[in-house]
């Protein structure tokens, strides 16, 4: 899952929150420098990560775009999911998700400062460019897809990809991967919430 589900399934405590999102920032056990609430927050998240990759419905998306996409196909999934929720959020969520958006900015931009680089770097980017409401339409997944690729091309130089050129094969298989989102999430939000008790 991306950032818009992983701040959505979270607790709802500002730590864990912050939690999961910057944990994809922070590695192995170096979460453990972080405060007590937010390792909560990591924590979380990787359950929540290895509960969505090894569902049925989720690998059934991954097949959906694999014949052109191989290994990225399951990031390529994550981030359309996150389409998939924002594009439909009121049956997931009752607070509006513009609502929900400015209030997860205020939670991580008051904790930036305090975030270890470069969590914090991406946090404030993510904020100013206001991401989670821009997921809702294809442009901004493109855009979020573009902008993986550059990541993957710094840290993985020789796997360079252009994700954002999944966008005709996703919009070509999108009433497939919805159905496999809306029988899927439910089962995650469950999962979450039975893990944060």
């Amino acid at each position: 899952m991306n950032f818009l589900a992983h701040l959505h399934l979270a607790p709802d405590s500002p730590d864990e929150r912050v939690g999961s999102v910057v944990a994809d920032f922070v590695k192995g056990p170096d979460f453990l420098a972080l405060p007590p609430a937010i390792q909560r927050g990591v924590r979380q998240h990787r359950a929540v990560d290895a509960f969505t990759d090894r569902h049925a419905r989720v690998q059934r998306s991954i097949v959906r775009i694999s014949k052109n996409w191989g290994w990225f196909s399951g990031i390529i999934v994550d981030v359309y999911y996150d389409h998939l929720l924002a594009r439909d959020w009121s049956r997931y969520a009752h607070e509006p998700l513009r609502g929900f958006a400015d209030r997860m900015y205020a939670i991580l931009g008051a904790h930036a400062p305090a975030l270890p680089m470069p969590g914090r770097g991406f946090v404030e980017w993510f904020v100013t460019d206001d991401r989670l409401w821009r997921y809702r339409t294809p442009d901004g997944i493109e855009d979020t897809l573009r902008r993986l690729s550059r990541r993957i091309a710094e840290r993985i130089p020789n796997r360079a990809v252009k994700l954002h050129d999944a966008m005709p094969d996703l919009i070509a298989n999108d009433a497939g991967l919805e159905d496999d989102f809306r029988a899927f999430y439910p089962e995650l939000m469950a999962f979450a919430n039975a893990w944060t008790a």
